[in-house]
């Protein structure tokens, strides 16, 4: 079981540090691969460590990954993945049905996987958690645990994992809400820009949910850049369902920026027609309230 396996890798880790005789802080050093709570929770088989920090912590201790666990071993079970692929893969776009579906699919996985999964899926699933949490209350609060134990380990890089991007979207998502503290958001709004990994698909899908709330709370003078990335992106991934949201972003740039009505106009039919050939009503009736917000 999985959660033998835990115990026997957090074991297994701890022993190793002990017989260095090294500390947690020894190995964490200034916490920008691993915090020390992190490392605690892994060698109490709280916490099923990623594959990078197995590496990391292997090469700490001088010893070959194998020596903690056959990587091999730890499997992800199918009808999980297929529930968190309806979770990754399917925009809500703030429709009441659809969120409530999130929730159940959320439970089911608590109850039947989240203490099987790895470390980096059960950050996704909390980070998944807290979103609608806050949406459903505006309470920026239910974020606030995640970026605490975070976000510090995350200003300090350059280069981002696909966890690191979870955690930037939940900051920036909390920003939309209400969150005071933005001392970081323009920073981190640059740095998700550069460097992007256009191979790794999981990489690319977090990005674009970065992008997205990102769009909906800049001026429209600063999303050009935003909007062309996006464009690059959904290149690569084939998520043509968020098409539509890239005609309407572009929209509005032309409209307020550019000050094209006629161009505005016509960038919104695209993304209207482009909505019903997805046959998504929730999504053309969302387009067609932004439209006429805008005029």
């Amino acid at each position: 079981m999985m959660k033998d396996l835990k115990k026997e890798i957090g074991k297994k880790i701890k022993s190793t540090r002990l017989d260095r005789k090294s500390t947690q802080a020894d190995i964490c050093d200034d916490e920008s691969e691993l915090t020390i709570r992190q490392l605690a929770r892994i060698e109490n088989g709280q916490a099923m460590p990623t594959v990078p920090k197995l590496i990391y912590l292997a090469k700490k201790l001088n010893v070959e990954v194998q020596y903690f666990v056959d990587i091999d071993k730890i499997e992800i079970p199918k009808d999980y993945l297929r529930l968190k692929k309806e979770l990754v893969d399917s925009p809500t776009y703030a429709d009441q049905e659809r969120i409530e579906r999130k929730q159940a699919i959320l439970e089911e996985i608590g109850e039947c996987y989240y203490d099987l999964l790895p470390e980096d899926e059960q950050l996704l699933i909390d980070v998944i958690q807290a979103r609608l949490d806050i949406y459903n209350s505006s309470d920026v609060r239910y974020g606030l645990a995640l970026l605490e134990e975070y976000f510090q380990q995350i200003l300090k890089k350059t280069i981002y994992t696909v966890n690191d991007l979870l955690i930037i979207e939940l900051y920036f998502f909390c920003c939309a809400v209400g969150l005071e503290d933005k001392r970081y958001f323009q920073e981190l709004a640059d740095k998700v820009m550069l460097d992007i990994d256009y191979r790794d698909k999981e990489y690319l899908t977090q990005l674009e949910k970065i992008l997205l709330v990102l769009l909906a709370q800049l001026e429209e003078k600063c999303t050009l850049k935003y909007i062309q990335t996006f464009e690059d992106v959904i290149d690569k991934t084939r998520h043509v369902y968020y098409k539509p949201l890239i005609y309407m972003f572009k929209a509005k740039y032309m409209l307020h920026v550019e000050k094209s009505k006629e161009k505005s106009e016509e960038l919104y039919g695209k993304a209207i027609t482009f909505a019903e050939l997805l046959d998504d009503e929730v999504l053309v009736q969302r387009l067609i309230e932004e439209k006429k917000n805008d005029f």
